[in-house]
């Protein structure tokens, strides 16, 4: 167990950008990898030619460091959050680059993960701690934090999505105090792309005083 003064949880800095996405990708790449057919590097360089995540100010994304190294990552979002512009190519430069069928592809999977946050939600699209890191305590490191931004900002709920064939976050989500809301059960394809018959929608009600 990493002790607990060696995890460091701060907002994402630019400087941070390449390793974040390196951790992000641990998560997201089995999401993309059905849809582009290509490798971890193509996948990460599809979402910085695309601008798809804000790279100079981006307060919806948490860091947890250990020894310096990036040790897990969650992306968040809410009313208010602040970001930069995104940076990405020219349509005509992404085309050349991956090709129309690819991009609408990757685009499409983007729609299937979009959120709509209410003002009194912070949603979590994604938290991953890298390979190396895990069963030391750092997810729950992190989930502390977010809870801490939600209820500093007023916000009465935080909610995210599971896929159900990941027992192991589920798991974390019940003992952290998350119920389910509701399930939605995915179509013969999406079941092959994804390997679970349904994603589960579940929210943590906050306390706020």
């Amino acid at each position: 167990m990493v002790d607990i003064m060696e995890v460091v949880i701060s907002v994402y800095k630019e400087k941070d950008y390449l390793e974040m996405l390196d951790v992000t990708m641990e998560l997201w790449n089995l999401k993309m990898t059905p849809y582009t057919k290509k490798s971890i590097d193509i996948n990460t360089s599809i979402i910085d030619d695309t601008g798809s995540i804000p790279k100079k100010i981006n307060e919806g994304i948490l860091i947890a460091k250990v020894n310096q190294s990036i040790a897990g990552v969650a992306h968040l979002d809410y009313k208010g959050k602040k970001t930069s512009e995104p940076e990405s190519l020219s349509v005509i430069k992404l085309i050349k680059k991956y090709g129309l069928f690819r991009l609408l592809r990757v685009q499409k999977m983007g729609k299937f993960f979009e959120h709509e946050v209410n003002e009194d939600e912070l949603h979590i699209h994604g938290i991953v701690v890298a390979s190396k890191f895990r069963s030391m305590g750092i997810g729950s490191k992190l989930f502390d934090e977010i809870e801490s931004i939600a209820k500093n900002k007023g916000l009465k709920k935080i909610t995210l999505e599971v896929l159900d064939s990941n027992k192991l976050a589920y798991k974390l989500y019940k003992k952290l105090g998350f119920i389910d809301i509701r399930a939605s059960e995915f179509t013969k394809k999406q079941k092959k792309y994804f390997k679970s018959n349904t994603h589960i929608y579940m929210i943590k009600e906050l306390d706020i005083k």
